[in-house]
């Protein structure tokens, strides 16, 4: 069982360290604000811009309102959970860089098939007169 070390000096698993943890305000707020994250990016998978939008407001507000009660909380603890948001945050670049990826290949296609579109209209209308 992996440990980790005590404010006290002493020595205490993973999990007494999880339990301690959410004794903490801090804590618990940026467990809020990974949880709003975790929702962000279900969204922003779904291709739901706006609702990502709308989590990622809230995941800030979490954020910040944690960063102001951070003095009481134990450096290893906190470290846990920067880097939760550390991973979360990567990976909500990659889905957003993939969305807009998508989004330039659908808008490529479409401006090709809107200048196809023209050319028919413009034959055609040339063919007519």
């Amino acid at each position: 069982m992996l440990t980790n070390a005590h404010p006290d000096g002493s020595l205490y698993s993973r999990q007494a360290m999880r339990e301690d943890s959410m004794d903490y305000a801090c804590i618990h707020l940026l467990e809020q604000a990974l949880s709003a994250g975790e929702r962000e990016w279900e969204a922003l998978s779904d291709g739901q811009v706006e609702q990502a939008s709308a989590w990622e407001e809230e995941r800030s507000r979490l954020t910040q309102q944690a960063m102001q009660l951070t003095d009481d909380v134990p450096l290893d603890i906190l470290l846990v959970e920067f880097q939760k948001l550390c991973s979360l945050q990567k990976r909500l670049i990659e889905t957003g860089n993939a969305l807009r990826q998508s989004w330039q290949k659908e808008f490529t296609r479409v401006r090709g098939e809107n200048r196809r579109l023209a050319g028919y209209r413009q034959a055609a209308a040339h063919a007519l007169h």
